[in-house]
């Protein structure tokens, strides 16, 4: 555990347990290595967000024991490969699955993952910490850097929660779970993840899951544009907070239910909002028959509803992976990007 994550240990809280910490060691063995120094007025900075993360329903990985020269991790080229896939209730693709049900979902996404082999991995829908753990297993040098806490909605014995996974060590992570609107609450809440990746970049990774469409369009709607309007505040919050590192660049990638050219959601907000702070749309300029990540079923039209939006670096290729129906309902997304 690193000198932050002593400080913000919370296991006195009986609804989580979470870390927020300054990583070490890298265990990726192809990044190259750089001192990590943290000046006094930086770790004054960064108290209080460290101290807030104690209170948040998260668990984190815990940071390797320190060498005894400490070090992060450095992309080698500045390239980033990054999934961000739900996977239908994992494991079993739905509450109460079967022993069965559950084994058969967890070696078709274990054979897909093997494929994408993403250097960093946001994941919708897994059923706790330790499941997302079991969902990135076959990746070498993966670990779950964050996996949410959410409670179950009313009515319900099982929650979606939302993780962040990688070969990368963090700086921080945590997750939030959505405040009470002026007249809403959104469900679930997001994951955070901040990655030293140079001595002068920082890399920030949000990963999302947002309201379904399954009630009135209208309220569901105004309930995803209440989530951005909240994450665009965390996002300014981390801004002040971590450019004293470095140069930001940001990545905010998951199921987003939405889409900014979908007929049905003309009027929403939530993509345009977020574009208007910088973001681009991996999906820019790609046609919308190549980027179908919700297969059509007899109920719903096929849907462009998973998204990755990144700011301040370039994209160098984004795609739908064609994975398998048995392990999920959507489709993974996956974008590669340079940091410089």
């Amino acid at each position: 555990m690193g000198p932050l994550g002593l400080l913000a240990r919370c296991d006195s809280f009986p609804q989580a347990r979470c870390s927020c910490y300054l990583p070490t060691l890298s265990p990726t063995p192809h990044l190259l290595r750089y001192p990590a120094a943290v000046s006094p007025r930086l770790f004054a900075r960064l108290f209080p967000i460290v101290i807030l993360a104690g209170t948040i329903f998260a668990e984190t990985s815990p940071s390797p024991i320190p060498p005894a020269n400490p070090f992060t991790s450095a992309e080698t080229s500045t390239t980033i490969a990054a999934t961000f896939w739900n996977i239908q209730w994992f494991p079993g693709r739905r509450p109460n699955a079967s022993r069965a049900e559950e084994n058969r979902q967890v070696r078709a996404v274990h054979f897909d993952l093997v494929q994408l082999n993403p250097d960093l991995m946001g994941l919708e829908e897994v059923r706790d910490f330790q499941h997302a753990a079991l969902a990135v297993q076959p990746l070498h040098g993966f670990k779950v850097d964050v996996c949410s806490n959410f409670s179950p909605r009313e009515g319900q014995q099982e929650s979606q929660q939302v993780a962040i996974a990688s070969r990368l060590q963090p700086l921080s992570a945590w997750a939030e779970a959505w405040k009470p609107g002026a007249s809403i609450t959104p469900p679930r809440g997001f994951a955070f993840a901040a990655y030293q990746i140079s001595p002068k970049q920082v890399l920030l990774v949000y990963a999302l899951h947002l309201k379904s469409n399954r009630g009135e369009i209208h309220e569901d709607m105004r309930i995803r544009e209440e989530s951005m309007r909240q994450l665009l505040a965390h996002l300014k919050a981390m801004t002040s907070a971590y450019e004293k590192l470095g140069a930001l660049t940001w990545i905010v990638g998951g199921d987003f239910n939405t889409s900014p050219d979908d007929p049905r959601f003309a009027k929403e907000r939530t993509v345009q909002n977020l574009l208007a702070e910088g973001f681009t749309w991996s999906w820019q300029g790609i046609a919308a028959s190549a980027r179908v990540t919700v297969p059509p079923d007899l109920r719903y039209p096929g849907a462009c509803f998973d998204q990755i939006f990144f700011r301040d670096a370039t994209l160098l290729k984004a795609w739908v992976a064609n994975t398998s129906p048995q392990s999920s309902d959507h489709r993974a997304v996956n974008a590669v990007v340079d940091l410089r």
